[in-house]
């Protein structure tokens, strides 16, 4: 069973053992963990125009989103001179924010191990340190110091890197499936004629059928 009081002197101990690079690697997991909630809360289309995030998403999610298209939706379009324009501009309101922070994320957490490694260095240096004849009365203290600071910033290093990847990648994936299905969404409506134009393909020639009848 897990003893709980022990946790704070644990980290405590991971601290002073782990060194400067330790602490660097506990503020990068902060960030990391920020650009991740930011990510998620990206994926929930937060700044989604004219329907709301949860109807966005509903669509999207939809097996045949071009079927269950809102009629607010529709209206929209056909009061757009360029539905292309208007989808792009939809697009760019939908996605633009996660896009722009997944590079920044993915960039956060492949420093993760490399600032591992720089312990594991650090640690080494330190070690051989205490092998060297300048060393002190008790090399065996500092030479264990080393390895300890080596072992601690490599294995904190890949266990802030590891499962933030996994989780990043998820996000990613994702997102990628949103674009996917708005990308399907939005070649079905570029191909169907809006309200407009089907009911003036319906009665092409309306007003002059009214006028022939008088």
């Amino acid at each position: 069973m897990i003893d709980f009081t022990t946790i704070p002197a644990e980290i405590a101990n991971l601290a002073d053992e782990g060194g400067w690079v330790f602490f660097a690697l506990v503020a990068l997991a902060f960030g990391i963990a920020f650009a991740l909630l930011s990510l998620w809360s990206a994926t929930r289309l937060p700044d989604a125009p004219i329907l709301s995030p949860e109807s966005w998403r509903a669509l999207l999610m939809t097996p045949d989103p071009a079927a269950a298209v809102p009629q607010k939706l529709n209206l929209h379009l056909s009061r757009s001179s360029d539905r292309a324009t208007s989808l792009a501009e939809i697009a760019r309101r939908l996605f633009a924010k996660s896009e722009r922070r997944f590079p920044f994320a993915f960039l956060l957490i492949s420093a993760a191990p490399l600032i591992g490694l720089l312990g594991t260095v650090s640690g080494m240096f330190k070690t051989f340190r205490g092998t060297s004849a300048e060393a002190v009365a008790a090399p065996i203290d500092v030479i264990s110091a080393g390895i300890s600071e080596a072992l601690i910033t490599t294995q904190t290093g890949l266990i802030i890197g590891v499962p933030t990847f996994i989780i990043c990648a998820w996000l990613k994936s994702r997102h990628d499936e949103l674009v996917l299905r708005y990308s399907r969404l939005e070649s079905a409506l570029l191909q169907s004629p809006g309200p407009a134009a089907s009911a003036a393909a319906t009665n092409p020639s309306g007003d002059r059928s009214s006028r022939s009848l008088f």
